[in-house]
């Protein structure tokens, strides 16, 4: 462990060098700026399984009062062994005031729930909010498939490519949509999120499923300043956290024209003139 850790950090401090030699409009910098960020997040992680590790050998908790960013890699160096184990498809996380935010998918009930007591077991979690979806679609890759692509339904492509013109790289446009609308459909009312979820397809209606909430709640998104740090909490995600959040919104107002004045009528003020005003595109 020392060793991949000693090499990951060195690699981090060779991409930090090269950016700093190279001016900003040097092409090949936003490249680096990329390698550095993964770089970065890589030591981080592989710091925290070293730690975790050593307080396990040593018959000791990790102290529980640290970041949420610090709690964020505990908790992922906690579900890496188990995403392998089950051979399942990366799970996504947020740490939220000590509460986890799961996003991903699972083939049965019994593993959405190895996962978030997994998760709710790691020290400094006080709760965990889980967004898994049981049950993985014909599009969803198992690791051990190996790398293959599915098409996503049209309202899912139409998703993804907001995302990705709002300035979010493919790898990540997934990630940040499920947090958008995951997020948002989760702040309506249960008639009204049903409503919702009956004009999407399989694939879209997934990403707004309500969450299953274990221990302490994260705070209900109240302003769209809530709305936007979920987003912006995203690992990798670059540029404008509220564009990306405005130009998802809008797309999925052009997919349930029906219920947009319903969900206006429903939103606090903040929140209703952010929906109203998402470009369509």
């Amino acid at each position: 462990m020392r060793k991949i850790l000693t090499r990951t950090a060195v690699a981090a401090a060779a991409v930090a060098v090269l950016r700093a030699l190279l001016g900003p409009g040097t092409p090949g910098r936003a490249r680096l700026r990329r390698a550095g960020d993964r770089a970065a997040r890589e030591v981080r992680h592989q710091a925290g399984r070293w730690t975790g590790a050593s307080y396990r050998l040593r018959g000791r908790r990790p102290d529980p009062d640290v970041p949420d960013t610090v709690l964020a890699d505990r908790v992922r160096s906690t579900l890496g062994p188990l995403e392998k184990r089950l051979d399942l498809p990366h799970i996504h996380v947020m740490v939220e005031d000590h509460t986890a935010l799961l996003h991903g998918d699972v083939a049965s009930p019994w593993q959405a729930d190895e996962l978030e007591q997994a998760v709710l077991a790691v020290s400094g979690v006080v709760g965990v909010e889980s967004h898994l979806h049981v049950g993985l679609l014909p599009s969803d890759t198992r690791p051990s498939a190996g790398s293959q692509h599915h098409a996503p339904s049209p309202a899912l492509g139409r998703l993804l490519a907001a995302a990705s013109g709002a300035g979010v790289p493919e790898s990540q446009a997934r990630h940040a949509v499920r947090a958008v609308l995951g997020t948002f459909v989760d702040r309506l009312p249960a008639g009204e999120r049903d409503q919702v979820a009956a004009h999407l397809p399989d694939d879209v209606r997934r990403l707004v499923a309500t969450p299953r909430r274990i221990g302490e709640p994260a705070a209900q998104v109240r302003t769209v300043a809530d709305l936007v740090a979920r987003v912006a909490a995203q690992p990798g995600l670059p540029g404008d956290a509220e564009q990306v959040t405005a130009a998802v919104l809008g797309t999925l107002r052009s997919l349930v024209p029906e219920e947009v004045a319903d969900i206006a009528a429903v939103l606090p003020a903040d929140l209703e003139r952010f929906w109203q005003a998402a470009p369509t595109g």
